[in-house]
């Protein structure tokens, strides 16, 4: 069975200035995040899940990490892989930026 692969309109490239950046799709709440990149390439950016896979919390910015606060799943900043629960990661999209707009690839 093939997967529809849809794009959403996030919001203007230039309305975002500081990252981790808050935004809200379907009243759920995500971060926009700079992307690990090599030293060549542009910034690339992801589109992370606030909500925790184990208890639901809301993950919250702490320096490199996302870290829920109920039961202290901490999660890359970057890519949403946790970093201290082996296997276990946030939704994590990658965005493209077109026309001045950031879109994300959503299943």
């Amino acid at each position: 069975m093939s997967e529809t692969i849809n794009y959403r309109v996030i919001g203007n490239v230039e309305d975002y200035t500081e990252f981790p950046a808050n935004v809200k799709l379907n009243n759920q709440p995500y971060y926009i995040v700079e992307a690990p990149r090599k030293d060549d390439e542009e910034q690339r950016y992801n589109l992370i899940s606030a909500i925790c896979p184990h208890a639901g919390g809301i993950v919250r910015p702490h320096l490199n990490e996302l870290i829920c606060p109920l039961h202290y799943w901490c999660f890359d900043k970057a890519t949403g892989e946790s970093t201290n629960v082996p296997g276990e990661e946030l939704d994590c999209y990658p965005l493209e930026i077109q026309d001045g707009k950031f879109m994300a690839r959503m299943l």
